[in-house]
């Protein structure tokens, strides 16, 4: 080495050592939620942990970040002069005085939340930046996920079972957990249709025993460290089943409950089994569970499955199994009533409202616009058709209400609407009766990546790794609602870069839109009536078991399919008062309004892709996997507005007998089948996959190219 270069290299060690700063978090005691989440900051920064009474000889450190329980360390937020805001729990308070910071929480959970606030802002802004001074609480105190376990699963099919292993990897659940944590999503509900063989052998029917020997301590090893993890960063969990089921032993033996297994159909319509060993056995069975897993939140029922009987019995049912077998387990715990299907609230009302043997207030969940929560904001439908607020009007007394959200219509691409999600809430958040959210699918598990084209490229293991927005953006929202875009845009641009994460970020903000208008647009209910990106209603395929293409939506039928949302007008019903000469209700939302915003949604998105390209990125091949997402969403509304062009020119033509109308309506599908032509194109990198939605079947969307020319035939063959 000459001189010139050592020189250099003692000059490099000299900036080198005067920048590398020295840091000390300070704290009384360090609980395993604490632990977690420190180690999650070490991921960001270096830092020595010291005892709070390190703090006063502790003179060698460049900058401190003092932990403080509002509860326990008083003394010390008094002797260190901090005066300490309103925090609730799960909230905290980041207070910066020169090069030390001050994290102030009253619980373990706003603890967390506000160590990983400390490294999200040091991810996003450096490590050099200053810490952003911050009173955070939660909106919500219920902030869940609902995911349905592949075992004993309500459905059949590939596309649930295949997650089999994957689930019961404990690997996979701490990244999940840590996920949610991360988007501040506090319940874990798993859902099956009969947990509790899984999880117990139950002492007093042991011919209901599913497993034994090794297979049951390794099923017991696996839910332990599965709650005590999501335990471990302040998650609470629960089981919830679908009723009434036992165990196949059970069955067998007293020749109970011995329904067809038609997982295809619906459990619904089965009369209920209300013998005495069921509910015998449902209550012992119960009670022992929360007694072996101690770390398990509490449970959750649905009194929809396999119980046709009258609303009263059916809640006598509830009571004599899951209250009562609450009521006998060694420890309280908190509890989830899905609102009964059967609009008959004072009935249930009656009942939920008499249960006192339960940790906190019950969780009543309803299920918002039956199967499709992303649609309209308003609610215009529920579990059984019928919208009635008796449930919380007047005030209920031991329960609150939250929103099940659940997701049938996009499963293949990323989804993320802010703007949608801050509506929601502010439209459907009643003070002091609203909880929280569920959100989750029926039909989709996000464990193994089983969507991706096996010559595609990418940097992710689990499907929700890919599904981050949706995560990100309902989690943070609900913990706060006032949450600016810019939190999320620079997370755009942490992970693909400066120059692309804001047009990015827009562009799946348009994108996102479709398939909301489209299923507002276009009515829905049970899970398989809509899958907005694939434009299917999968509801001929169940009734009458017909070919997987014979879902696609026809231009004829679109035109007189109802709307979801009344103040949307369908096709048939806007020509109608537009040919009477009516006037139309500035509230009222008209085709032609939605097919003028899906067109411009979609040109501008292509806009901001086209610009994009070129640009510097980090991560590029997760970054082109979004990339052409946002495209396939212009496609899909660029095809959207196509055709409800299309079904309003042919509807006209036929009332007016008008041929021009007819020819405007084929050149509008004759564009739309070159719009489904580029979506197949920015879709290739997905393979064909199990989709419950069509039964059996496959899905692409090059499958249903033959059917999108098939409009054309069909409005050419239509006689005028």
């Amino acid at each position: 080495m000459n001189l010139r270069s050592l020189a250099l290299a003692i000059v490099s060690l000299f900036f080198l050592t005067v920048n590398a700063q020295s840091r000390g978090v300070f704290f009384s005691s360090e609980s395993d939620v604490t632990k977690i989440a420190l180690k999650k900051l070490a991921s960001q920064i270096k830092f020595s942990k010291l005892n709070l009474e390190a703090l006063k000889t502790s003179k060698s450190f460049d900058s401190k970040i003092i932990l403080l329980d509002t509860e326990n360390d008083k003394a010390w937020i008094k002797k260190l002069k901090l005066k300490p805001e309103a925090i609730k729990s799960e909230g905290f308070q980041i207070i910066t005085k020169e090069n030390d910071t001050y994290l102030l929480a009253k619980d373990e959970a706003g603890l967390m939340y506000g160590i990983l606030e400390l490294k999200d802002q040091l991810k996003l802004y450096g490590t050099d930046a200053k810490f952003q001074a911050k009173t955070e609480n939660p909106h919500f105190s219920f902030r869940a996920v609902k995911f349905n376990l592949p075992w004993s699963s309500y459905r059949i099919g590939e596309s649930l079972h295949l997650h089999m292993k994957t689930v019961k990897d404990t690997v996979f659940w701490e990244g999940y957990l840590d996920m949610m944590a991360e988007n501040r999503l506090n319940a874990l509900t798993l859902w099956n249709l009969h947990p509790f063989t899984f999880m117990v052998q139950p002492e007093k029917f042991p011919e209901a025993t599913q497993y034994t020997g090794q297979e049951f301590k390794d099923w017991q090893t696996f839910w332990r460290t599965l709650f005590k993890m999501a335990k471990d960063r302040s998650i609470e969990t629960y089981i919830v089943n679908w009723n009434i089921i036992t165990s196949p032993g059970l069955t067998e033996t007293h020749n109970v409950a011995n329904y067809k297994d038609d997982l295809e159909w619906h459990y619904g319509f089965t009369p209920a089994d209300t013998s005495q060993v069921i509910v015998d056995y449902m209550r012992e069975t119960i009670t022992q569970t929360i007694n072996e897993y101690p770390n398990l939140t509490g449970l959750g029922v649905s009194i929809g499955e396999r119980m046709k009987m009258p609303m009263e019995d059916a809640m006598k049912w509830v009571k004599s199994t899951f209250i009562e077998g609450m009521k006998n387990a060694n420890r309280k715990v908190k509890f989830i009533h899905r609102a009964p299907f059967k609009v008959e609230p004072e009935i249930a009302r009656e009942y939920i409202e008499s249960y006192n043997d339960t940790e906190g207030p019950i969780i009543m969940e309803f299920k918002f616009n039956w199967s499709h929560g992303h649609s309209t904001p308003n609610l215009a439908i529920t579990h059984g058709g019928k919208v009635s607020d008796q449930y919380w009007n007047p005030k209920p007394k031991n329960y609150k209400m939250a929103w099940m959200m659940r997701n049938e219509d996009f499963i293949m691409l990323n989804w993320g609407n802010t703007a949608f999600i801050k509506e929601h809430i502010k439209v459907n958040d009643f003070p002091d009766i609203t909880m929280g959210y569920f959100i989750g699918s029926e039909t989709y598990i996000p464990a193994k990546e089983y969507r991706m084209n096996p010559n595609v490229k990418y940097n992710w293991k689990y499907a929700y790794e890919k599904d981050w927005e949706f995560y990100q953006m309902w989690g943070r929202l609900m913990y706060d609602p006032k949450t600016s875009d810019d939190y999320f845009i620079q997370n755009f641009k942490q992970k693909y870069g400066d120059e692309v994460g804001a047009p990015l970020f827009e562009a799946l903000q348009l994108g996102s839109e479709m398939p909301l208008r489209f299923s507002t647009f276009y009515k829905g209910t049970w899970d398989f009536t809509t899958y907005s990106e694939g434009f299917l209603n999968g509801k001929q395929l169940y009734r009458n078991y017909k070919e997987a293409e014979d879902a696609f939506i026809r231009i004829d039928e679109m035109i007189t399919h109802p709307t979801l949302d009344p103040l949307y007008l369908n096709i048939s019903d806007y020509n109608n008062l537009m040919l009477d000469g009516k006037s139309i209700s500035e509230e009222l939302v008209t085709p032609q309004e939605i097919a003028e915003e899906m067109e411009q949604n979609g040109q501008k998105i292509l806009k901001l892709c086209k610009a994009i390209k070129g640009k510097n990125t980090r991560n590029s091949e997760n970054f082109t996997i979004e990339l052409n997402d946002v495209k396939a969403w212009a496609n899909m509304s660029l095809y959207f507005a196509d055709k409800l062009w299309a079904g309003l020119y042919l509807d006209e033509a036929i009332k007016t007998k008008n041929e021009a109308k007819r020819e405007r309506a084929i050149e509008h599908l004759e564009s739309a089948s070159k719009h489904w032509l580029d979506l197949i194109e920015s879709t290739q990198q997905y393979q064909e996959v199990s989709l419950l939605h069509i039964r059996s079947f496959k899905f692409s969307w090059e499958l249903y190219y033959p059917r999108v020319l098939k409009d054309i035939e069909i409005v050419k063959k239509i006689k005028i």
